[in-house]
């Protein structure tokens, strides 16, 4: 099979023979995986490099071979693997386990023609959802948990930094809980996107305006990279609101200490997913699915072959393309 991996100098194919399936282990034929934000800082080498590792954690499929029972139909995999052994195991947050692997980064990932992953990370899809969209679970999963640590009320007012994918997705899952979500748009095809959600999307120039006539309770951040977004969320929130920070930064960034301080503002870290008194997030985010369905179609704007897998990263990075999710088909699925 064709399988990507990192090198010294990017990213590239190599042929992989297939091996035993190692027990307790299911092996995916994959059918679609999204480029991650994250993937994008390893491709430009602005996070520690992961040369040879196996890159795709959005990842769909289904079985080609592994325990009996599994039916033939469509699965999301959760890619966050926990030990369940530690104390946060045991408390239910294994998304803070200190021995977890991800699969696409520690474990191999599904920028692949197939992969295999535990059995426990496999999550039944709707018959109705198609692999392209169902391949946006995973996003959507990071977007529900920050969207839960907000804790929204009928009358909040959000305001979203970003509209790349994640941001679209908090902001989605934020208009259903809050009187009004705005969320900053550079680009036209992310100004649309707002729109078609039902979001308010500004630009630079308004963001202040906006947050100065309407005060936001919650501000979530989905920029990171190298972006000043961490201090403006601090300074756009309102006394006595949240910041809830998604965007992973590169480097150290800064903020106005005393003013966080002043403002009494909380400031929450949240980290993929985990679980509520209800179950598994990433389990919720695969069920809402079906239900967000004809919203998250549009959000898929461009496919790539695996064998374009370069020209797919290009796409994803440059959002002169018109791009917000970029997905890749094996051509084995294509």
């Amino acid at each position: 099979m064709q399988q990507a991996r990192w090198t010294a100098d990017g990213i590239e194919l190599v042929d992989v023979a297939a091996g035993p399936l190692p027990e307790g282990r299911v092996r995916l034929k994959v059918l679609a995986n999204g480029i991650c934000g994250t993937d994008l800082h390893l491709y430009r080498r602005e996070l520690p490099p992961l040369e040879g590792s196996v890159p795709g954690h959005e990842i769909v499929g289904v079985p080609i071979d592994g325990p009996a029972g599994l039916t033939e139909s469509l699965y999301a995999v959760e890619p966050r693997v926990w030990c369940g052994e530690c104390d946060f195991c045991g408390a239910g947050d294994h998304h803070l386990c200190p021995n977890g692997t991800v699969i696409g980064i520690q474990d191999a990932g599904g920028l692949a023609e197939w992969v295999d992953v535990p059995r426990p990370s496999l999550h039944p899809v709707d018959a109705d959802v198609s692999p392209l969209v169902a391949s946006l679970a995973e996003p959507l999963a990071v977007s529900l948990r920050a969207v839960h640590l907000t804790r929204l009320e009928a009358d909040s007012r959000v305001l979203v930094l970003g509209s790349g994918s994640i941001g679209l997705l908090a902001g989605l899952l934020a208009r259903d809980r809050a009187a009004r979500v705005a969320i900053t748009a550079r680009y036209p095809q992310q100004v649309e996107a707002a729109r078609r959600l039902g979001l308010e999307p500004l630009g630079e120039s308004e963001v202040e305006a906006w947050s100065g006539e309407f005060g936001p309770d919650v501000v979530i951040e989905t920029v990171g990279g190298f972006a000043n977004t961490l201090a403006e969320a601090v300074q756009f929130c309102r006394p006595g609101g949240r910041v809830v920070v998604l965007g992973v930064f590169v480097g150290e960034r800064t903020l106005n200490a005393l003013v966080l301080m002043a403002k009494e503002i909380r400031l929450i870290g949240s980290n993929m997913y985990g679980s509520t008194r209800r179950g598994s997030e990433f389990r919720a985010a695969v069920d809402l699915m079906p239900r967000y369905r004809a919203e998250l179609e549009p959000l898929q704007t461009h496919q790539f072959r695996l064998s374009a897998l370069n020209d797919a990263f290009k796409c994803a990075l440059d959002k002169r393309s018109g791009s917000i999710k970029v997905t890749v088909i094996p051509d084995a699925a294509a």
